[in-house]
């Protein structure tokens, strides 16, 4: 997919990316609200998303971008299964691991992803797309500074293989060129397989299930749908960037529901990130104008 991008593929994939990383921010502050083990949390937000995502693809799924027979198709089925293992991985890191942790080593998503864009999909990034990963990764290093070496080996390598797994998905996404929002649907039942088990042997600990509902529901498939919406319209590295929308505010909710007073650190690298991600998208539109422009 070298084809030069049109402005208003751009701004769609620009603004898909947006609203699921800004969805996905809430998910760390409803996780601590909903009081319940990493295996309860890792089933209902994977059964939460595939029923969301049955309900998408039967009215409001364009099916004419989709593969014609998802369960027959070599893609859906592969970036599917990577994202169930990516929903493992990250619930897992979660709770073996420091929060600070976890939110630097995935923000090597996006750099993982461009260095798999050039040799899988033949898209070298640009300067300004570089600067702008290495802009993110200072200021996520800025926001967890204080808590970095507080984890464990166990939930960093789990962090590491979440950062991995979800490059490759996006990179494979941005790939096969076609509309692949319901491959979390059935990664969601992958993870859900992997959990239930578990469950029925050890029980399950929830104690505020509509926080837990209000994620898996709904927070949880609009992420799923709009971030692998998005690389049919832009780089999986570009996607990638809006993962770390997450880093930035997902400890302001924190700060207003937990009433945790974020430090300065988290108040300029989020400025940082969020500054990174917001010029690197206008310049993004800018170059897209002008093209269109000379066409």
């Amino acid at each position: 997919m070298t084809t030069p991008q049109s402005q208003n593929q751009t701004s769609k994939g620009l603004s898909l990316a947006f609203v699921g990383g800004l969805a996905l921010s809430f998910d760390i502050p409803l996780i601590r609200l909903a009081l319940s083990d990493p295996y309860t949390v890792m089933a209902a937000r994977g059964l939460g998303i595939a029923f969301i995502l049955l309900i998408y693809w039967r009215f409001f799924a364009n099916r004419n971008a989709m593969p014609r027979s998802l369960f027959a198709d070599k893609d859906f089925i592969i970036v599917g299964a990577l994202s169930g293992a990516n929903n493992i991985c990250f619930t897992i890191a979660v709770f073996n691991t420091s929060t600070a942790n976890v939110v630097f080593i995935l923000a090597f998503n996006a750099m993982l992803a461009a260095l798999l864009s050039w040799p899988m999909v033949g898209e070298r990034l640009k300067l300004h797309t570089w600067l702008a990963i290495i802009a993110t990764l200072v200021g996520v290093g800025i926001i967890v500074a204080d808590g970095l070496g507080t984890g464990n080996l166990f939930g960093d390598v789990l962090a590491l293989m979440c950062a991995g797994l979800l490059a490759l998905s996006l990179t494979l996404t941005r790939k096969s060129g076609k509309d692949l929002s319901l491959a979390p649907g059935f990664g969601g039942l992958v993870s859900a397989a992997f959990a239930l088990p578990t469950i029925l042997l050890l029980g399950s600990e929830l104690q505020a299930p509509l926080w837990l509902a209000l994620d898996a529901l709904v927070l949880v498939p609009i992420a799923g749908i709009t971030l692998w919406l998005a690389p049919r319209f832009i780089t999986a590295p570009q996607v990638a960037l809006f993962y770390l929308l997450e880093t930035v505010l997902a400890p302001l909710w924190v700060w207003i529901v937990f009433f945790e007073v974020p430090s300065t650190n988290v108040f300029v690298g989020g400025l940082v990130v969020t500054a990174a991600i917001g010029l690197h998208a206008a310049y993004e539109l800018k170059i897209s104008q002008t093209k269109r422009s000379q066409l």
